[in-house]
């Protein structure tokens, strides 16, 4: 990929049932003293996102939200003719994130969030971020919602 943003490539097996949001918390908990952690809270227990696995192959991901996308609705990609980038799977973007830190110790997307392309009841979409010292939030917001600590860690999908 040759991009001047910081990509971040990771693959998954095809044999992959167990990478799941609820799998990767029961592996590494969510208690802030042990990082890296996800932030418990109760309101995504019964999602559905949680329990969808990550695709299997290569995930290449911006590890900065693009600064254009801040303060953007979640339909920012389509609108501003992004070419080969998309929104990414929550469990994605879980996965770049903790990888990276065990990998470096840096604590990815520390002051943002990142829309995903899952949706959770009510006709919300996904955020992932604010990774900080009580782990990775998981937030959900109307497709309208607009925030300074948002915006896109795009999905790269490298041309054919």
């Amino acid at each position: 990929v040759n991009r001047s943003e910081r990509i971040f490539a990771f693959p998954t097996p095809t044999e992959n049932t167990s990478l799941t949001i609820n799998n990767v918390k029961s592996c590494v908990g969510s208690d802030p003293r042990h990082q890296p952690c996800i932030f418990d809270h109760p309101w995504y227990e019964s999602e559905e996102f949680v329990q969808t696995r990550c695709p299997a192959g290569w995930h290449l991901l911006m590890m900065d939200v693009l600064p254009a996308s801040i303060q953007q609705p979640v339909d920012y990609l389509r609108s501003s003719a992004s070419e080969g980038l998309v929104l990414p799977n929550s469990i994605e973007v879980v996965l770049m994130l903790f990888l990276h830190y065990v990998g470096s110790g840096e604590q990815l997307l520390l002051k943002k969030h990142t829309w995903c392309v899952d949706t959770a009841s009510l006709g919300r979409h996904v955020t992932v971020g604010a990774f900080g010292r009580n782990g990775v939030f998981l937030s959900a917001h109307p497709s309208n919602f607009a925030s300074q600590g948002l915006g896109v860690c795009p999905k790269v999908v490298p041309a054919p």
